[in-house]
Parts: structure tokens; sequence; C-alpha cells
């Protein structure tokens, strides 16, 4: 699937600057923790991991027509021994088409002592490869896709000790970034700041948040159920409501850090031209009313 698209070559330029600025400080803390003593192996890289990624696509040779939006959030799983598994969602979005796809694949990864490494992903994936940085002693490690035509950057965080529930997803979080880019052109720019009370038991509610769509400003509500599987992967659905309009609007991801964090990608079949994170981070476990 390659559809035409034009990018703007100063946003382009500046994602490009974001993800070299990316490269040079998790190399920076890499390098940090090799100096500190604290130098890799392979099983400094052990266990689940969720992760979520954006960028864009190119075609060959690299040009600004033909770009596609792509965003993914997922599940990263690392034996300790050099092999691993992998499962996300992946929306990818052009001019006139958008896609929700569901990878899984297995592959094989190697980690230098100075915690920076690669490895490689089959299956659904395709091959797709990645060099990595590891931090905060092997919870955490930043990548990048190194697939040629490719510009995309993502960051991995462990799920946690146990096996995830409706329970671990449960407090006020506040959704600290969150941006959606609409193609063709990037023709709608949605930002906003969300705060989301989760129940513990499968229901969500959005009091009103701050949004802006191109600059124009609106405090949406919104209320809904989600589900989470043992593995940490969660859904949500749920409807939003900005003045006397409605839309129904979806999102898949995972949840990281006991539940502390959970990173999702938009997956609205009425709207896949429009990719979108959320990035949620609990401030409080208690609910309102307790």
């Amino acid at each position: 699937m390659r559809s035409r698209v034009f990018i703007g070559i100063g946003r382009r330029t500046s994602r490009v600057a974001i993800v070299f600025a990316a490269i040079f400080v998790v190399s920076l803390t890499a390098a940090a923790n090799a100096k500190d003593g604290n130098d890799c192996t392979q099983g400094s890289l052990k266990g689940s991991f969720g992760y979520a990624l954006e960028g864009l696509r190119f075609p060959f040779p690299p040009s600004p027509a033909g770009v596609e939006l792509v965003g993914a959030a997922g599940l990263m799983v690392f034996d300790g021994l050099g092999g691993l598994t992998a499962q996300d969602t992946v929306h990818t979005a052009a001019d006139s088409t958008g896609a929700i796809g569901r990878r899984t694949g297995t592959g094989t990864y190697s980690v230098d002592s100075n915690c920076t490494g690669s490895g490689e992903i089959g299956g659904d994936y395709e091959g797709l490869s990645f060099y990595f940085a590891i931090f905060e002693h092997g919870k955490e490690f930043a990548f990048i896709v190194t697939n040629p035509g490719t510009d995309q950057i993502g960051l991995a965080m462990t799920t946690g000790d146990e096996e995830c529930t409706l329970a671990t997803f449960k407090g006020t979080y506040a959704n600290v970034r969150f941006h959606d880019y609409r193609a063709p052109f990037f023709s709608t720019v949605n930002a906003g700041l969300e705060l989301g009370i989760f129940d513990g038991k499968g229901n969500v509610s959005f009091p009103p948040v701050v949004q802006s769509v191109n600059g124009v400003f609106s405090h949406p509500t919104a209320s809904g159920t989600y589900t989470v599987t043992p593995n940490c992967i969660y859904t949500q659905d749920f409807t939003i409501v900005d003045g006397a309009t409605s839309r129904r609007a979806q999102r898949e991801g995972v949840i990281v850090d006991s539940g502390n964090q959970v990173w999702g990608i938009g997956t609205t079949p009425t709207n896949l031209l429009l990719v979108g994170f959320a990035r949620l981070k609990r401030i409080s476990r208690h609910l309102p009313d307790e």
C-alpha cells in the first residue's frame, strides 16, 4: 500500500532532528551506564516489554511524495538468551487510505557491553530491524527502526512482575502527550490533555478535557469500556461527546510499569486516516469517590 502524500520539508526536517536528538540522548545514557560499571550482557534484556513507536515510511528512493504515517503499540518478550517474540497493533495512513494491522512474529537480538544492541523480527513484521539503548537497569530501552526508508523511533518499558487484570488499569490517569496527525498533508492536527478515570472493572470516563484541533479549542467529555488481557494488552471503546455531536473512538495498546503507564494507538474503523496516540500516566490509584 503506497499512496501519495506531500510532507512539508520543514516538518520532515524537524522530525529527523527529533530522531537524531533521541539517538544522541539514549547513546549518552548507555555510555554513562557502562562508565558507572553497569556493563550490559544478553541477560540485561529479559522479560515482557510494552512499546510504542511512531514516524514515517518513505518510498524508494526517498521522496516527500508517497510518505505514509506509521504508529504502533504492542509487546516484545525477550528470553535473555537472544530470542524474542512480538505482537502489536500498527496503524498506517497516506493521502486517501488508512489501515489497521495486527502483527505477530519471532526474532533475535544481541546486546553489547555498552548497553546498546540490535534486533530483528520476522513473521508479520517482515524482517523489521531496530537499534536500541538500554537504561534504568534493564527496565526500559529506546529504539529506532533501521530498515531503509523508515524514520521511526520508539520507547519500551517492562510491563511488570505480575500478569495484568482490569484492576491493574485502575485510577485517575493524565494523558500527558496526545497527538493525532491526519493524512493527507497533515490536514488535521489534534492535541489535547485528557484526564481519564478507570474504575478497575472495565469502565472509563473522561471529564471535560482540553482539546485543540488545528488551533480551535473545545472541551469534550467521553465514557466507555475497556478490556485487559493477562499479558497486559488492552482495548478501549468509548463515545466522545463534544457539544451537540458525538462520535465513537477505539484504542488498542499495552499497559507498562505495573499499571502506572498505558500506551495506545487509535483504531477507530471510521477514522483510518487519523494516526493518533494516547500516553496515559497514573496520577492517583484512587477513584474520586474513594
